[in-house]
Formats: structure tokens, C-alpha cells, sequence
């Protein structure tokens, strides 16, 4: 079993416990209350020359722990400081050490739209992100079928969150290239070998012939990185390790 199957299995697990705990219908019941915001993520990084999505996550499978003295609203507002256009948050528990409650605790202290990066296999997922504060969630197309792609984006449009699919090869991007308003985003890295290319980005920005706002995720870690993506036509970039880690 890989490590992405290891995770989607625990997600199912902590799940079960998680709607046990505090039904849909309840939550389903708060939003209703709450009338909250319709999403304004696209739109911030839409007219950006360039606009960087800046991730706080504490550790992932792959580098273990990324920073000790971890502290989600700081880094948030250093990242505001310095122009991020949007914001991405690690709240997967126990492979990436994230929490629900940094995303709550950022969402007091920031103006910045947020992506609630997680991996989303039920509907319950979308409708918690909305309650706690996220404006765009995730969908990761390798571990997601084509009906349950749909179905989860119907709900982020009924709920107005935005959503960026995640796409690892040409054939994920042929899947989902009839999503127009989708945010498109090219993880960089293969979640079953961890390895990481650059250039993947590249070769599928150059197979993409829509519209969409299309990201480069993992693998960033220099203003000469973002300027060969840019010459690439690829303005948006998701960057976590190397911006946590001080050394971007």
C-alpha cells in the first residue's frame, strides 16, 4: 500500500468518527445560520501578473517535520506581508501534522482568501470546509472517480467555495479539462514515489488548451523557478516546504 492509499484509508476511518461526533445535518444546519461569504479565492489571484498561494503545513510523509517552532497565524501574517495573493493550509492530521483549528485561527487574523488542503473523498468534507472558514478546497483527481469529481463540485458551487483539481499526468488533465471554472493545479511531485519534477508542470501546461487558471504545486524553491514556470506561461504557484523552511 502507498503512502497516498495509507492516507485516503485513515481519512475514511477518521470520517466515520468525525460524522459521529458532529453530523452533516448539523452542520449543514449552522451554515444555514451563518449565511457565510461567497469565495473571493479565484478572483484574488485571477488578474495577478503572478500571485503565489502560500502553504503552511508543519510536516509531510516526505521531509517529516518541516518546522518546530510552528505557529499557523504568524506565518500567515508574514506570508500577507510579503503580498501573498492567497493562502493554503494543511489540516490533514496525522501524515501532515495539520488541524481544522489552524484554519479556523488563520481565518480570524487574515484578509486572504484560503485553500483547505486536505484530501476530500465525501461530501462532508466540502461542507465542513465551508463552516470552518475555507474559500477553496482541494480535489485530488488520482484518488477521486470522474461522478464523484462532479458531484463534489456541485457542492463546493451550492456552497461558493472555489475548487482547484489537482492533476499529476496528461491523462488526470484530460479528466478534468471540461471543469471551466475549476482552478487547475499540477502537483509537481508523484504522490506514490514522492519524486519531483519541474518540468511537469511545463509539459502539461503546453498539452492544456483551455482557459482555466492553471497552478504549478511543489518542487518552487527559487525566483528562478517561478521566472522559468512564467516563461512558461504558468503565473500561479503553490509554495510550501522552501517558503517554511526561510529559504525561498
Amino acid at each position: 500500500m502507498s503512502i497516498l492509499q495509507k492516507i485516503v484509508a485513515n481519512t475514511k476511518t477518521n470520517l466515520v468518527h468525525k460524522k459521529a461526533e458532529f453530523p452533516l445535518d448539523k452542520i449543514q444546519s449552522s451554515l444555514e445560520n451563518l449565511k457565510l461569504p461567497r469565495s473571493k479565492f479565484k478572483d484574488n489571484i485571477l488578474s495577478k501578473d503572478e500571485a503565489i498561494i502560500a502553504e503552511i503545513k508543519k510536516a509531510s510523509p516526505s521531509a517529516g517535520i518541516i518546522k518546530e517552532d510552528f505557529h499557523p497565524t504568524k506565518i500567515a501574517m508574514e506570508y500577507e506581508s510579503f503580498g501573498a495573493s492567497a493562502l493554503s493550509i494543511l489540516t490533514e492530521e496525522d501524515f501532515f501534522m495539520g488541524s481544522i483549528e489552524y484554519l479556523k485561527d488563520v481565518k480570524k487574523i487574515t484578509s486572504l482568501p484560503i485553500l483547505r488542503k486536505d484530501f476530500m473523498i465525501d461530501e462532508y468534507q466540502i461542507y465542513e470546509s465551508k463552516l470552518i472558514g475555507a474559500d477553496c478546497i482541494l480535489l485530488i483527481a488520482s484518488i477521486l472517480n470522474d461522478q464523484q469529481i462532479e458531484a463534489f463540485i456541485n457542492v463546493a458551487i451550492k456552497l461558493e467555495l472555489d475548487y482547484l483539481i489537482e492533476v499529476h499526468d496528461e491523462n488526470e488533465l484530460k479528466r478534468v479539462d471540461r471543469f471551466e471554472d475549476a482552478l487547475i493545479g499540477v502537483n509537481n511531485r508523484n504522490l506514490e514515489t514522492f519524486e519531483v519534477d519541474l518540468n511537469n508542470s511545463v509539459r502539461l501546461r503546453n498539452k492544456f488548451r483551455k482557459n482555466n487558471i492553471f497552478i504549478a504545486e511543489s518542487g518552487i524553491k527559487s525566483r528562478e523557478d517561478m521566472n522559468y514556470l512564467k516563461m512558461n506561461n504558468i503565473k500561479v504557484f503553490l509554495i510550501g516546504e522552501s517558503l517554511m523552511r526561510g529559504s525561498f
